[in-house]
């Protein structure tokens, strides 16, 4: 039985495939297919709520009851009446794919969604005429490594940039447009341009492969990080085999005429020059301006006592930033550096900060810079702030990174990839002059990211973002705020003239964190709560119509449903777990993979028992609604 909207977009003639929006599907979380080969992210769901559980793909409470039953079934592409390109389950997860098309047909262009049809309108256009159907189930593939911009100069000896996380790489199918200048709100699966005709999102190492990808001359790639964005074009991609890509042909722009790097605005304060970070992470410095002058990276000196570094005498006080609702929303994000003391804001000015992320602004805010988040609601709710708590932490001081979410684990991964030495142990990294001006954070709307070692400096947290608005009337999620309880860059001077200011030399395991963080930051929006606990609802023996021997309850669970009487035996005849006459013949007894199980003990109908095997945390058996098989604990 299909859920809700399972379909939307069948009927029509032959020809080209028209992707669906998640809206037109009705749609509100989980990956699914745009019913033409492409993976679109339709959002997530806030605890208690889970997908799946108010139809398919939609949000609704864990105690809604569907199909006979609590939780969500995922379905398969059968049940959906799919035969091509991904799909997603109904219930949060990604089915990567229920086949390909031969020939001259495609998915969708038959004019029905995610079904092999024939395109005799000519849909299939572009770079879709150049994907080969190969021999003995060999595809066209394109990999690499996505990396950030750094340049050698940055680097330590023999080393490389690092792996970047959540980036899209696409080759795209029609010209890509220019971002349009100011705000927007990015959210996830709705930012790629040049309607992508294979994609591949990133993990902790950065790597990719575009399986089914075109072949032949000049073919285009992009590469996407929010509004990072890096076009290139391959002089050659052989057709059937691998084409492995170098990692100065897979970074993102140093300069805006390499590609698109977002606008900020940097308030440069006393402590902390964050700006300092960026020509380490790949911005090249002649992007660094001051307002007006043409570069990507803004400078506006902190009005407070202690000033801030400026490019020149002309670099202006950023009251004219902050004062300016114009001049904020100008910019994709605003990075507000330590200025050493509370340097308290104006009502209005802080009312200016929260409209701008509100409309898809992205702010970061180092310590003392708290000023713009813990006396003004709503911003004042995202954590329990008592500021400047004296006397500081000690220093340096552990931190646990927050792995109960799927990009904190992600974070983990990568940070220990990096460099295992950053890691103190499992999940623990070494922080330089921490702080302690919150005592938790509320969540939601919170995330946690780092927190103290509770032995050390009890209640601090020491990193958290939330997405803005924070209680939308309606509508989407569109901007992020970052608030960092220590100094992440100790090397720059936080005084004089940009670029002299700031040294040259490898990032340190502490400023790789703000790398991690900053990328994180400009990317598109998505929730990043931690998932609702898998639920599971154990079946008895009665409810599986199963009358003796040992069975599963489809929650990894073992129960008996008891012994036949004699001469009856348990599965005599061929009948699965019934007691029966002998005389019917002996009982064949079924494995595992005959009774679609995957996980936890479970009889094999002749009053035996089997053992089907373990979930992978955070998975359970059972745990995505579909007993005997491995679930829950969904990516966010």
């Amino acid at each position: 039985m299909l859920g809700d909207g399972a379909n939307n977009g069948e009927g029509g003639t032959s020809g080209p495939c028209v992707p669906k929006t998640c809206a037109q599907l009705g749609y509100t979380c989980g990956p699914n297919s745009d019913g033409c080969d492409n993976v679109i992210q339709c959002g997530t769901c806030t605890a208690p709520e889970f997908c799946g559980a108010g139809g398919y793909s939609k949000c609704g409470g864990n105690t809604t009851v569907l199909e006979g039953g609590s939780g969500c079934t995922p379905r398969t592409c059968a049940e959906l009446g799919f035969n091509c390109g991904p799909a997603g389950d109904g219930c949060g997860g990604l089915i990567p794919s229920c086949g390909a098309c031969n020939g001259v047909q495609i998915c969708g262009g038959g004019g029905k969604a995610s079904v092999c049809g024939d395109d005799v309108d000519g849909g299939c256009t572009n770079l879709c005429l150049q994907q080969v159907a190969c021999s003995n189930g060999g595809t066209t593939t394109i990999t690499g490594t996505v990396y950030a911009p750094t340049p050698p100069a940055y680097l330590p000896p023999g080393g490389s940039p690092d792996p970047l996380y959540d980036a899209l790489v696409y080759v795209p199918n029609a010209p890509v447009q220019a971002f349009a200048p100011g705000l927007t709100c990015d959210v996830c699966g709705a930012q790629a341009s040049g309607d992508p005709l294979v994609s591949f999102t990133t993990g902790p190492t950065g790597k990719f492969t575009l399986t089914n990808a075109p072949c032949g001359t000049n073919i285009p790639l992009v590469i996407q990080l929010g509004r990072w964005r890096r076009q290139i074009t391959i002089p050659s991609v052989a057709c059937c085999q691998d084409n492995a890509l170098t990692p100065d042909e897979t970074r993102l722009p140093r300069t805006s005429a390499e590609g698109d790097i977002p606008f900020m605005a940097i308030v440069t304060g006393y402590i902390d020059p964050i700006e300092c970070i960026l020509p380490k992470i790949g911005i090249d410095v002649s992007e660094f301006t001051n307002p007006g002058g043409g570069g990507r990276v803004e400078l506006y000196k902190a009005d407070s006592a202690g000033g801030g570094a400026v490019i020149d005498a002309n670099t202006p006080l950023s009251s004219a930033l902050y004062n300016s609702p114009a001049a904020l929303n100008a910019h994709d994000l605003v990075i507000f550096d330590c200025e050493a003391a509370e340097y308290d804001k104006s009502a209005t000015a802080q009312a200016n900060v929260i409209d701008y992320a509100n409309a898809g602004g992205r702010v970061f805010a180092s310590h003392f810079s708290y000023v713009w988040l813990f006396d003004d609601a709503p911003f004042s709710s995202t954590a329990a702030w008592q500021v400047d708590q004296t006397p500081y932490p000690p220093n340096p001081l552990t931190a646990d990174i927050n792995t109960s979410f799927q990009k904190g684990m992600d974070f983990s991964t990568w940070l220990g990839n990096l460099n295992p030495s950053a890691l103190l142990g499992p999940n623990t990294i070494l922080v330089q002059e921490p702080r302690h001006d919150t005592n938790s954070v509320n969540v939601p709307p919170s995330q946690l990211f780092l927190t103290a070692d509770p032995a050390t400096s009890p209640n601090n947290p020491l990193e958290f973002t939330f997405n803005t608005p924070i209680m939308p009337d309606a509508g989407p999620q569109c901007g992020r705020v970052l608030f960092s309880d220590f100094h992440v860059s100790t090397s720059g001077t936080g005084m004089g003239t940009f670029p002299t200011e700031c040294p040259i030399a490898p990032m340190t395991p502490q400023e790789k964190v703000l790398e991690f963080m900053l990328f994180d930051l400009t990317s598109c929006i998505q929730q990043t709560t931690p998932p609702p606990p898998p639920t599971c609802t154990p079946m008895t023996c009665a409810a599986q119509h199963i009358e003796c021997g040992p069975a599963d309850d489809g929650c990894g669970n073992l129960i008996e449903c008891g012994p036949c009487t004699a001469p009856a035996q348990c599965g005599a005849g061929n009948h699965f777990g019934q007691c029966s006459n002998p005389d019917g013949g002996y009982c064949i007894p079924k494995t595992c993979k005959e009774q679609s199980t995957e996980c936890g003990p479970i009889g094999d109908g002749c009053g035996h028992l089997l053992n089907c095997g373990k979930c992978d945390p955070p998975q359970t058996c059972g745990g995505g609604g579909h007993p005997g098989n491995c679930g829950g604990g969904g990516n966010q």
